[in-house]
């Protein structure tokens, strides 16, 4: 793990100047890689290339940028590619000379052997840039499931890209369209993010740049891993799939740290990774209030809650983590200094912490696709886009949920009228479900002049529907035989470019990178995601309970739910209230919000009659504006000094 930087610049730029502005990015990611890397700028001052090292297993102990054997190519890379070593053999076969023992050199000789053909064979999580000096053309490349950040601005002819946004506009201020969406959703949603004109790499893509020129194409087209259609058969080749995806995790790991919630995710991730490792798996929990897990299925049961149990099972070394006061608010100082905001970043935070204090080096983690995770997410998705397409249901419902928003502005009764309409497509009816803030609510929190400008710079039906209408990855999938299954595929398509990808995923490697913590995900496996949408889905319900037939007892399998839901309603009203008026009623000189507003918003909250995520959402992207100011005024005086 590491972090990587890069300019190409506009012709007849000052070698000089150039040899500043890279080493000005490179030392702006010292928090998530904090080990100084290598630098390269090329004599003629076409490319420079940066890179810095992390800690922890998985970081590089090799300088970076890499080269080929003749010094035409390249590289630098933050992640490896999980099949490095298989890549490795073959190209050495091929006869090119490895120069190094690191994973990604695998990324170099295998675009010098087949071309940008062969990156499709790429597996595992890794965001790379290679210069081709031959060529004159830049190549940025992002996993498939994007684990890896990477961000690219063009500006006046001049490319920049890197691991954090924060490299890239050190001093930009807070993008409405950003903004809105967040306070829709929760985070901010891929390509877009906090600063204007800074774009995500879509995940899977490679960004091409020859002279002037700079466009994006997917690097694998074709599904990997399609079923047969016959039942038993493909029951099997799934599990040898899981399994694969498990067993490359933690190939090479002799101990490994695992977060139990309770969850199916987590106790398939035990069953499969247990006989893996023998003795050298340890389980964690975080105990919420007075060691029982506030808000989880499994309250009835105080003294021995479902995470426990589960790690009693397996014969886990299990370790309780008690959130008070102190690691509450270091996690939320750790998240709002984040790159991105996020309104559930302190939940990562709290479990990387609790995890390095331990002594963990590697985090397994069970973030898992929603076709994986089977939970019926699209329930009432299907329920509003019904209701919309019916004159008399779509009438009613919105009738009544304004009339309950005239007594809750901010609640999901005012949501669903604002969102819910007559209309085939999906985005209102997911909004609806989803949306923390409706049109209504964001007009009484921004003001004019920010939501103008956010409604301009981003539709976010728009933005929805793209994602619903093309699901993440390969065109694979058969035509859904009922309205049903195509609002299923619809959700679970929109629920992993966002709260998955978008925001656990990015919360999740962003603190576990800062902690110095190696992040293994294997249910984030693209052969596993391209089997379901190619039909495996037809196999289970919910093809992770599948894996616990025959793993745990059937009481303890009932146990099973979603994962446990931290209090955050609880600790704005305790541990962290000093913090939510902190940011929340003092006037932060941006313009963005209307003061009179947060003051009523935060007055409904006490009373009962505001939603805590409405007020969450606010509290969290305001504490990340102000150690964003913070953080540009620091960067911005360290250039002046090095000036």
């Amino acid at each position: 793990m590491g972090s990587i930087a890069g300019i190409v610049p506009k012709p007849g730029s000052d070698r000089e100047g150039l040899t500043r502005a890279i080493r000005s990015m490179r030392d702006a990611l010292g928090r998530r890689a904090p080990v100084e890397g290598g630098m390269a700028i090329a004599y003629d001052a076409s490319v420079a290339l940066a890179h810095r090292g992390g800690t922890g297993p998985g970081a590089e102990a090799v300088l970076q940028p890499l080269r080929n054997e003749r010094g035409t190519l390249w590289l630098v890379a933050d992640g490896d590619p999980a099949n490095a070593a298989e890549l490795r053999l073959e190209l050495i076969g091929a006869g090119h000379e490895f120069q190094s023992g690191c994973g990604s050199e695998a990324i170099l000789h295998l675009y010098e052997q087949y071309g940008i053909g062969g990156l499709e064979r790429l597996a595992g999580n890794f965001a790379f840039a290679l210069w081709d000096r031959e060529e004159h053309e830049l190549l940025l490349g992002r996993d498939r499931f994007g684990t890896k950040p990477l961000y690219v601005a063009e500006r006046d002819g001049t490319l920049v890209f890197a691991s954090e946004v924060r490299a890239l506009r050190p001093a930009e201020p807070l993008d409405p369209a950003a903004l809105a969406a967040y306070l829709v959703l929760g985070y901010v949603p891929e390509p877009i993010t906090v600063a204007r004109g800074v774009r995500a790499v879509v995940p899977g893509t490679i960004v091409r740049m020859r002279g002037s020129r700079l466009w994006s194409e997917p690097f694998w087209e074709e599904s990997s891993a399609a079923p047969s259609g016959q039942r038993d058969a493909d029951r099997a080749r799934f599990g040898s799939l899981l399994r694969d995806a498990v067993e490359a995790a933690v190939e090479g790991e002799d101990d490994v740290g695992v977060l139990v919630d309770g969850s199916a995710a987590s106790a398939a991730l035990l069953a499969l990774v247990r006989p893996m490792l023998g003795r050298g798996l340890r389980t964690h929990a975080l105990d919420f209030a007075d060691g029982v897990d506030e808000g989880s299925a499994y309250r009835a049961d105080p003294h021995r809650n479902a995470a426990a149990a589960l790690a009693d099972w397996f014969h886990t070394e299990h370790r309780r983590h008690r959130v008070d006061g102190a690691a509450l608010a270091s996690a939320f100082g750790a998240a709002t200094a984040a790159d991105q905001p996020s309104t559930g970043a302190v939940l990562p935070a709290l479990a990387a912490a609790a995890m390095r204090r331990t002594g963990e080096q590697v985090w397994l983690s069970g973030l898992a696709t929603p076709h994986l995770s089977g939970v019926d997410a699209a329930r009432a998705v299907r329920w509003l886009w019904r209701a919309g397409r019916h004159g008399s249901t779509n009438g009613l419902t919105r009738a009544a949920a304004r009339m309950l928003a005239c007594r809750r502005p901010f609640g999901r009764a005012a949501t669903l009228a604002d969102y819910l309409g007559p209309s085939d497509a999906i985005a209102p009816a997911y909004l609806a479900s989803r949306g923390v803030f409706g049109r209504a609510a964001l007009a009484r929190v921004l003001s004019p002049e920010a939501l103008a400008e956010a409604r301009s710079g981003f539709d976010l039906a728009g933005h929805v529907d793209a994602h619903a209408l093309a699901p993440f990855g390969p065109a694979c999938s058969p035509p859904a035989a009922s309205v049903q299954t195509a609002i299923e595929r619809a959700v679970a398509a929109v629920d992993l470019a966002g709260p998955l990808i978008s925001g656990a995923l990015r919360e999740t490697e962003a603190t576990a990178t800062s902690h110095g913590l190696a992040l293994r995900a294997p249910f984030l496996d693209h052969r596993l995601h391209e089997w379901l949408v190619a039909g495996g889905a037809a196999l289970e319900r919910s093809p992770l309970y599948g894996i616990l037939d025959g793993a745990l007892p059937p009481p303890l399998r009932r146990r099973l739910g979603p994962a446990s839901a931290p209090p955050v309603g609880r600790w704005m009203r305790g541990e962290l209230r000093g913090v939510c008026e902190e940011h929340l009623l003092a006037d932060d000189g941006t313009g963005l919000f209307r003061q009179p507003a947060l003051d009523d918003l935060w007055k409904g909250f006490l009373d009962g009659r505001t939603p805590w995520k409405a007020v969450w959402s606010i509290v969290t992207i305001r504490a990340w504006m102000h150690a964003a100011r913070a953080h540009g005024r620091s960067a911005g005086g360290e250039r002046r000094h090095a000036a």
